[in-house]
């Protein structure tokens, strides 16, 4: 009687491990599809923020080379 009982026990506990092994399975599944997406948004992100530097690149190479004439322009007067 106590082997049938344990045999009982354990055939339950197979069955809940069988379900919490379905529900892992798909929260996996769940995941993957979310980490794909995210992946999806970052690389739009990416290619966005290379689109807004590529075009404003020429305004900061301007201003680097303004920024740089300003500099030797108030060296000549620190140098007085």
């Amino acid at each position: 009687m106590k082997l049938f009982n344990q045999l009982k026990s354990l055939i339950a506990d197979l069955k809940e491990i069988s379900a919490v092994l379905k529900q892992l399975q798909q929260q996996q599944a769940t995941l993957t599809e979310q980490l794909n997406h995210v992946q999806t948004v970052g690389e739009e992100i990416q290619i966005d923020i290379e689109k807004m530097n590529f075009k404003n690149q020429p305004h900061l190479d301007r201003i680097a080379k303004s920024q740089q004439h300003i500099d030797q322009e108030l060296s000549k007067y620190r140098a007085r």
